[in-house]
């Protein structure tokens, strides 16, 4: 009987793929020992590979939902986690705590210091004040945190074209008490210092790039730059009204609420949220099918607060989880 010759096998050296896994056949190798090792080593750096190289999609996850309105436009959260809606169908500022349990309201349709027509939004971040545009009524209202009417601002009156504001569409507030306004019936920005004088106006008519043409909300970033969402954009400014520049040129088309949390800004552009960088790189995009456990048909407003994401619809308040 003669004897099979293996010498063939065990001196040449080859390799070949078999399920996207390489064998290497060495000639130095034992045929088990050497198999075992060039496969266990091929496994582990594809492995090895695979995991440093995939990237996890950003996601948000629905955490659960509250209140039924009627057209709302603002949503604040102040940093306690109190949720403040500028419910503008129903002229009534509503309170929630963070749970969603409704804690109070104020407002009503009029023109009187506790009554609304048409409230666009509201602002609470500082903690201590809610400021409310008050839309068709051309005013700014101030409360405290019990909802007691404290203030009213309004420059409707003034024969300054400078100083005057009217059907105010957004405020927000620096960390310096200082109020920026966005003024609908001039298309631009108030800023408005703690002693409630109007200090200047900006993206107005004639400032070249920096020229609104759709102020609809304003938002303080950590630097106290200004951020305006604007047809097609979100406009930046500095502190004094300096053009900065845009974020979401190509992207956006029609923004309405913007926040900014932390690192990042969100932007509510109708069927479709936004996120970004500071400096305008595009971090995450959601229709309203993509976020997990709910389906929004139309994101009105947004608020950030670390990773919880409260997004304003036009029924109710979403509250979602974010890993991004």
């Amino acid at each position: 009987m003669k004897r099979k010759d293996s010498s063939h096998s065990s001196s040449t050296e080859r390799s070949h793929f078999v399920g996207g896994t390489l064998f290497h056949y060495s000639p130095t190798a034992t045929a088990g020992g050497g198999l075992r090792r060039a496969v266990t080593v091929t496994i582990f750096l594809f492995l090895s590979f695979s995991l440093t190289s995939f990237q996890p999609l950003p996601s948000l996850v629905m955490q659960f939902s509250f209140g039924n309105f009627h057209d709302p436009k603002g949503i604040s959260v102040d940093p306690a986690g109190t949720v403040y809606v500028a419910d503008t169908g129903d002229d009534l500022l509503l309170r929630f705590n963070s749970s969603g349990d409704s804690t109070g309201e104020v407002g009503g349709y009029g023109w009187g210091d506790f009554q609304f027509d048409m409230p666009y939004d509201v602002c609470a971040t500082n903690g201590v004040e809610i400021y409310v545009a008050d839309y068709n009524n051309n005013r700014i209202q101030r409360f405290d945190r019990t909802l007691a009417n404290v203030a009213t601002l309004s420059t409707n009156q003034s024969n300054d074209d400078s100083k005057r504001f009217g059907y105010p569409s957004g405020v927000a507030v620096s960390r310096l008490g200082d109020l920026f306004i966005c003024d609908d019936e001039n298309v631009r920005v108030m800023k408005v210092n703690t002693f409630s004088t109007v200090e200047r106006s900006f993206g107005g008519y004639g400032e070249g790039a920096g020229t609104l043409t759709m102020p609809r909300q304003v938002a303080i970033g950590p630097n106290d730059d200004v951020f305006v969402s604007d047809k097609g954009r979100v406009a930046t400014y500095d502190n004094f009204g300096n053009y900065l520049g845009s974020i979401g040129t190509g992207i956006l088309h029609d923004p309405t609420g913007i926040d900014i949390g932390e690192d990042k800004l969100g932007v509510c552009d109708s069927d479709t949220l936004y996120f970004f960088k500071l400096d305008g790189t595009l971090i995450a995009k959601f229709s309203g099918n993509d976020i997990l456990g709910t389906r929004i048909s139309h994101f009105n407003d947004v608020s950030i607060r670390g990773n919880r994401v409260y997004i304003l619809t036009d029924k109710n308040v979403v509250i979602a989880r974010s890993d991004f």
